[in-house]
């Protein structure tokens, strides 16, 4: 009996210190989840007083304080999260401003398809959706495109259409060559209009004198269709190192670009270089980041739809990588 009584204290002991092992583990995953969460609040915090700041320094002479949170913007417009950062949406209240760069936002379109049907608001909502679905608009509950003509003189297949802010008329012009009713229309620039060298997804684009059939001389960006190669992503110094660079801007970076670009394809895992790394392994760039995504199809989707953006003010320059090197010598370094 003895006995049998010491078997049954052994087993509330083992039972006691299984319950207190479960324990220990759910709060150590509280611990960890409430400082991310911590961090997150952190991250926030820092990036509506970027806003606010950005606000007030565009803020006119003599305008009343802006609305705090994500209401207030230049000149009373209100903001928005893009993934990485708040900006303003496109005001298209005011007559005078945008009558101020509307030649700039304005795209020529060619071979439309008339006589399979096509019409203008059709036309508006296929690019539209077109952009939402890639990521090309700077509010995707709100349709950039703002006017279609289409010219009806006899033989005549061409068209103009208006949208609401110039990044939002670069990323436009990346779908020349869109399918409508199966037939590929041509997004060029009108010749009256001039656009900014850039970076599209990593790939340079800029002016060039296009002739084109019956139109004369045009300036245009040429076709830009963002491929990647591999599923792994490089990104080119998003983060300036210095002194007082700390572990929580690395920390913040990774989670920041886990959550912004894993948003459009699946990522698998984010790393950024530092110090130590570029030390131990020359050719490193400390800032730089690179995604590991499931496939290259994933990678193409985060970058046509994150490489036009900004992070930190920052242009976001995104490349294909290697795989087989990035296995072989950053891989281990995760």
């Amino acid at each position: 009996r003895e006995g049998g009584g010491g078997g049954g204290d052994r087993e509330r002991e083992r039972g006691d210190r299984k319950e207190k092992g479960a324990k220990d583990k759910k709060t150590k995953k509280r611990s960890a989840s409430s400082e991310s969460a911590e961090r997150s609040r952190e991250r926030e915090k820092r990036r509506r007083k970027q806003q606010q700041e950005y606000v007030n320094k565009n803020r006119a002479p003599g305008q009343a304080g802006a609305a705090p949170g994500g209401g207030g913007g230049v000149g009373g417009q209100s903001m928005f999260w893009d993934g990485f950062q708040w900006v303003p949406r496109a005001d298209t209240g005011g007559a005078n401003d945008v009558n101020a760069d509307r030649k700039n936002r304005r795209l020529y379109l060619g071979n439309l398809p008339y006589h399979l049907g096509v019409t203008e608001d059709s036309f508006s909502k296929q690019l539209y959706e077109t952009m939402r679905d890639r990521g090309m608009c700077n509010d995707p509950n709100q349709n950039p495109v703002l006017h279609v003509w289409f010219a009806r003189d006899k033989g005549a297949n061409y068209g103009f259409c208006e949208v609401s802010s110039m990044e939002e008329t670069e990323r436009a012009l990346q779908l020349d060559g869109i399918m409508v009713l199966g037939v590929p229309v041509s997004i060029k620039r009108p010749n009256d209009s001039m656009g900014p060298v850039g970076m599209i997804g990593g790939v340079p684009v800029g002016l060039q004198g296009m002739g084109m059939s019956g139109q004369g001389a045009m300036l245009a960006l040429p076709p830009v269709q963002v491929n990647a190669t591999s599923p792994i992503i490089h990104i080119n110094e998003i983060l300036k190192v210095d002194d007082k660079t700390t572990k929580d801007d690395y920390s913040d970076v990774c989670e920041d670009m886990a959550e912004g670009c894993g948003a459009h394809g699946k990522v698998l895992g984010v790393m950024i270089i530092r110090p130590e790394h570029a030390q131990s392994r020359p050719g490193l760039k400390p800032g730089d980041v690179y995604l590991r995504c499931a496939t290259t199809d994933d990678a193409t989707k985060v970058m046509r739809a994150m490489g036009h953006r900004k992070y930190d003010g920052r242009q976001i320059n995104m490349s294909s990588f290697e795989e087989g090197k990035f296995n072989a010598e950053l891989l281990p370094m995760m």
